[in-house]
């Protein structure tokens, strides 16, 4: 048998010898290997194609401004959400212009309606015996003073505090539930707990001159006490499992015995403007007592939270205090007219012609009225001035 019928399956058949077989040709370096049996190219990735060419540098410009844009907006969108300024809710950036303005207005009002009544006190002072004009200018000098000292001690504390930056851990919450948004949710979160956990640390517990300024504001040594427990609590890092839970901890533990001792403060001025100006006997009185009570209270909110408002929020809470000042001075006109109203009703001609005392319960009536409209301006004031020093909305 020779060596060609070697090169052939069929034994004894001789057939020519073969070439030897060429190997085929390499594939290209972008082409797909081959598939092995079994395997389909279902999930496999697409390899580039060899004509596309590689990024240049202002290709990476464009795109690194473009996602430096994206994360800002991500960003601002995230600040929306996790922190606000109570004073400026849905107005946006027109809130500041307007509070300007309205502090602006409602304290020229206020003044001119000052400047006519004192005008007018003084008159009638100049015609009047002398012990009536010792009387009225000693009482004239002892209400501007009170006014003078409860601004002055509202510029003091004021100035001595930090900008509330409020935080909505409603924002946060919303805020995790974006896939998107996660991760910044996530620093958001830690950036908060820090922002709190420095308040907590500088508020002014802990000596017995800081005890005896809070008890004059109304926080007990009991209140003081559950504060401290609380703040040691929220300042140990091993002891809550997780940031809800140490928000959830601060507004209810902390930030609650401050909203309880706020609430006692404005419940005692406002009874004390009530009071106070159902007893006042013309519109000047009215307005300095308004006045006066009303930066009182500030005061101690400010000094309660230990902290004060942003540039809008101050201006709307002054306007607000000037505002209810100059209206406390117009009741007065206003109460005029309810006494002839309840006089008429009460009176010979009215259906209960039957009471003696018709003029005096018209008088005490119209005066009521006066004390309880003063009662709700600074209940109203207080509750808007809590809502923008609270640290957690």
């Amino acid at each position: 048998m020779t060596p060609d019928a070697l090169d052939d399956d069929r034994l004894g058949v001789p057939t020519a010898r073969r070439q030897p077989a060429v190997a085929p040709p390499p594939p290209p370096a972008h082409a797909e290997p081959p598939l092995r049996p079994g395997e389909t190219d279902l999930g496999r990735p697409d390899h580039i194609p060899p004509h596309v060419a590689p990024l240049s540098d202002a290709d990476r410009d464009r795109l690194r401004r473009a996602e430096e844009d994206q994360a800002l907006r991500d960003l601002a969108e995230a600040e929306e959400l996790t922190a606000s300024d109570p004073a400026v809710g849905w107005l946006g950036w027109f809130a500041h212009p307007l509070a300007a303005a309205f502090l602006i207005g409602s304290a020229g009002a206020l003044g001119l309606f000052v400047y006519s009544q004192a005008v007018q006190i003084l008159n009638a002072l100049s015609g009047a015996a002398a012990w009536v004009q010792w009387l009225g200018y000693t009482g004239l000098t002892v209400f501007a003073g009170a006014v003078l000292y409860a601004v002055g001690r509202f510029a003091m504390v004021y100035a001595r505090l930090r900008r509330n930056r409020q935080l909505r851990v409603a924002g946060l919450e919303e805020l995790q539930l974006r896939t998107r948004l996660r991760w910044l949710a996530h620093a958001k979160a830690a950036e908060a707990r820090t922002r709190l956990e420095q308040y907590l640390r500088e508020f002014p517990i802990g000596t017995p001159k800081q005890a005896k300024t809070l008890a004059m504001v109304g926080l007990s040594p009991e209140r003081v006490r559950a504060l401290e427990m609380v703040r040691a609590e929220l300042l140990n890092p091993a002891r809550f499992s997780g940031t809800g839970e140490w928000f959830e901890r601060f507004r209810t533990g902390f930030q609650g015995v401050l909203d309880a001792a706020t609430e006692e403060r404005i419940a005692h001025w406002a009874r004390r403007s009530g009071v106070t100006t159902a007893l006042a006997p013309n519109g000047l009185v009215d307005s300095a007592a308004t006045l006066y009570f009303g930066f009182a209270l500030l005061a101690d909110l400010c000094t309660i939270y230990s902290l004060r408002a942003g540039k809008a929020g101050t201006a709307v809470l002054l306007g607000r205090v000037f505002f209810s000042s100059y209206l406390s001075g117009q009741i007065n006109d206003w109460e005029k007219l309810t006494e002839e109203q309840i006089h008429q009703l009460l009176g010979p001609a009215g259906p209960l012609a039957e009471l003696t005392a018709a003029r005096v319960l018209s008088k005490v009536g119209a005066k009521a009225t006066t004390g309880l409209l003063n009662y709700f301006l600074l209940s109203r004031l207080g509750k808007y001035g809590c809502r923008l020093l609270r640290p957690v909305a």
